[in-house]
């Protein structure tokens, strides 16, 4: 059993560290891809707002996250443990939503599932290890995936700062996310009666 749990941590090790080392290679032709079966102006005006929320759930996520200096327990981490994700989802969801496309956006749902569970399972295996005891409260009183109303009992009262955001690079990724809004605008405006379907 020992073997096989090793032998499937080394898997996905290597799995992990290959997906790293391709990642932005990877998304960049993905989202090339997508933008293929955006062809839909009111399609479009229905994603870019679910999208541009979810950078904004990513910055105030990034604006309060110091990593590994310090357990987390403010601004939206004191409602729900992975903000940052639930971000990434709903900006993806947004580009998906584009395409109208029920199988695209169902299988989009089932990979970021899959995909959010593996990242998140080895992260709490590394901060538990980095903040032991302190982690493990925040864990039994804060859930996972569904943010609570009510805030951890622990909660530091921080202020959002954008230096954070900088630090963590998110202000990057709000760049690029407004570039692709506007070639995904500009390829409907221009090329809208060319588009990939099935």
């Amino acid at each position: 059993m020992s073997v096989n749990s090793s032998a499937q941590e080394t898997f996905q090790d290597k799995l992990h560290r290959t997906f790293t080392y391709y990642r932005v290679p990877l998304m960049a032709a993905a989202v090339v891809a997508l933008i293929g079966f955006i062809h839909d102006k009111s399609a479009f005006w229905i994603g870019a707002p679910v999208a541009v929320l979810g950078e904004l759930v990513q910055i105030w996520a990034a604006s309060h996250l110091h990593k590994d200096e310090h357990l987390t327990v403010s601004g939206p981490y004191s409602h729900v443990r992975n903000p940052m994700y639930i971000g990434r989802f709903i900006l993806g969801l947004g580009f998906f939503l584009m395409t109208r496309n029920p199988y695209l956006i169902a299988g989009y749902v089932v990979l970021f599932a899959v995909y959010a569970n593996l990242r998140v399972g080895r992260e709490e295996r590394r901060l538990r290890e980095i903040f032991a005891s302190d982690y493990q409260k925040y864990c039994a009183e804060v859930r996972r995936w569904f943010p609570s109303l009510k805030p951890y009992s622990l909660s530091e009262n921080r202020r959002a700062s954008w230096a954070q955001v900088c630090a963590n690079h998110e202000h990057i990724n709000l760049i690029g996310l407004l570039v692709v809004l506007a070639a995904v605008y500009l390829r409907i405006d221009r090329l809208g009666h060319l588009y990939w379907h099935f």
